[in-house]
């Protein structure tokens, strides 16, 4: 899924002596351009904003056709209809290609086992394609499945590249185990987002033999993601479990302090 949104109409390509500017421990912001790897030129094109990179956007269009009228990429052969496109110096370019590009990745929905496999696609692609630079991944996420989130996590632990969170919005139960679970120095919320903890919510039914298991699983959940935020956070056992008991609504100053986040993006109000 990933790998087809990353092949798209319209190209870009990075020069190559600008691209050691842009690894891992380069210090400078998370956020980077993605050259194009099945595209060698390095040619100087349209100026890109991000670390100083020069981004060429190909005129070579050859793959899809341009709806003018509804802003969107119409791709040929038969393949689906691309996401709403962005209008760019070079043309339009669907919005999952210039997140991609920029090694973004957006959680806006409650993570469900579609929305952790779009995730995971597009985390394993891009550290596929560039192992050495960082992703940011944005949230604005309620929460979800927990075996859904664990499993972007583990994802997120697993690949090389350091994945950095920021938080728009809201991050709330275990929307909030991605934004902490992100690289350490690397996760940021808005001055006006909200965050909030609390203990796994499970409904149980069926046999008397089933309901037992079921909470049992719902325990062992608990006593899993308190022992995550103590990790996360440096906060002791007694203390998470304190926050998690009922839920705790933070604001980014209060979570910063409770060790969910490492700092606060800044904005004019």
């Amino acid at each position: 899924m990933a790998a087809s949104a990353i092949a798209t109409p319209l190209r870009a390509s990075v020069s190559s002596l600008n691209q050691t500017t842009l690894r891992r421990n380069s210090g400078e912001n998370i956020v980077c351009a993605l050259p194009n790897p099945k595209c060698g030129s390095s040619t100087i094109g349209l100026s890109s904003s991000v670390q100083g990179w020069r981004l060429k956007l190909d005129e070579d269009n050859s793959n899809a056709a341009i709806n003018q009228g509804y802003g969107t990429i119409e791709a040929k052969r038969g393949n689906p209809t691309m996401m709403p496109a962005v209008p760019t110096p070079g043309g339009l370019m669907d919005l999952s290609t210039i997140l991609l590009r920029n090694r973004i990745v957006f959680i806006g929905q409650p993570v469900n086992s579609q929305v952790a496999q779009r995730v995971i696609s597009q985390l394993v692609t891009l550290a596929t394609i560039d192992e050495n630079a960082d992703i940011l991944m944005y949230l604005n996420c309620p929460g979800g499945s927990i075996y859904s989130v664990l499993a972007i996590y583990d994802c997120m632990s697993w690949i090389k590249p350091k994945v950095g969170t920021v938080c728009f919005g809201v991050a709330a139960s275990q929307g909030t185990l991605l934004l902490a679970g992100g690289e350490k120095g690397m996760r940021y919320a808005m001055p006006n987002a909200r965050i909030m903890i609390h203990q796994p919510q499970s409904g149980c039914g069926g046999h008397v033999e089933d309901v037992r298991r079921q909470v049992k699983e719902a325990v062992i959940s608990r006593h899993k993601l308190d022992q995550m935020y103590v990790a996360f956070t440096g906060q002791p056992l007694e203390k998470v479990q304190q926050y998690t008991e009922r839920d705790c609504f933070l604001s980014a100053s209060e979570a910063m302090e409770f060790g969910l986040i490492d700092g606060i993006l800044e904005t004019e109000y």
